[in-house]
């Protein structure tokens, strides 16, 4: 269950998606993965387990490659479905627009059955939501800014999907907050956001909890992924890391890297 957003701040030269990652358990220590054109966070399939020992990585749960950024979050697992990581994986992997992203996603859908998901996928001139479910895909397009949470916006709701709670209260924060978002700080301030008079928003407590916050800038070409491990709430900073491709890169300072970290960059 994640809350993500997405806003191009200054067309053609600048952009911004954030996710906050929420789990059951109240701390995780996630997996990264560098390559010469790909860098994302490893998503977890055992995510609704509170045993760690069992922990089945996935693809991204979040990455980017020198164009485009791109996240998901999950709106209803399904059945022998695979991991919509592996959507996002082959998105950073495969594309550098939303028009070849789009394309991708729809021909992996067709073939294979995937758990229901929202993704979002970020350029310097647009950004978009494609909502994956039972071998089909919708799309928003925007030039500016869009935001999901945990049910489809476009294919609709449903009574059984996995959050119907707390997520159309997180989908109106996230997009009234984007809407005001006008620098990389407002960012930072709106992955902090608790609804009025509740423990859960945007930065969840309670029964799911917000492990990770991240949140990656795009300017110029030039690439910084930030990340907070914990509630965001608490107000203290994220971690800075640039990325560039294709060069060594400053990854020990990421708040769980570890030897297991270390043999997946290359």
């Amino acid at each position: 269950m994640c809350t993500t957003g997405a806003k191009v701040l200054s067309p053609g030269r600048e952009f911004v998606l954030f996710k906050n990652r929420d789990f059951k358990r109240s701390q995780f220590e996630d997996r990264i993965s560098l390559t010469d054109t790909a860098f994302g966070v490893l998503g977890l399939e055992t995510h609704d387990s509170l045993d760690t020992s069992h922990d089945r990585f996935s693809g991204f749960s979040i990455g980017c490659n020198r164009d485009l950024i791109c996240c998901d979050s999950n709106v209803k697992t399904v059945e022998n479905g695979t991991n919509y990581d592996r959507l996002v994986e082959a998105v950073v992997e495969n594309t550098r627009t939303v028009d070849q992203s789009i394309q991708c996603v729809g021909d992996l859908v067709e073939r294979n059955a995937y758990h229901w998901a929202n993704m979002l996928v970020a350029t310097s001139s647009e950004v978009a939501a494609i909502e994956v479910r039972d071998g089909r895909i919708r799309v928003e397009r925007a030039p500016q800014f869009v935001a999901r949470s945990n049910h489809h916006v476009c294919l609709g709701a449903n009574a059984d999907d996995d959050d119907v709670t707390e997520t159309a209260i997180r989908f109106e924060l996230a997009t009234e907050g984007l809407c005001k978002v006008a620098s990389l700080d407002d960012v930072f301030a709106l992955v902090r956001t608790h609804a009025p008079g509740l423990e859960y928003g945007i930065c969840r407590h309670g029964t799911l909890e917000t492990v990770y916050s991240y949140v990656v800038h795009w300017r110029d070409g030039e690439i910084t992924f930030y990340a907070y491990q914990g509630h965001p709430c608490e107000g203290g900073e994220f971690v800075k890391i640039p990325i560039i491709f294709g060069d060594e890169n400053s990854l020990s300072i990421y708040p769980s890297i570890d030897r297991s970290n270390h043999a997946m960059l290359h």
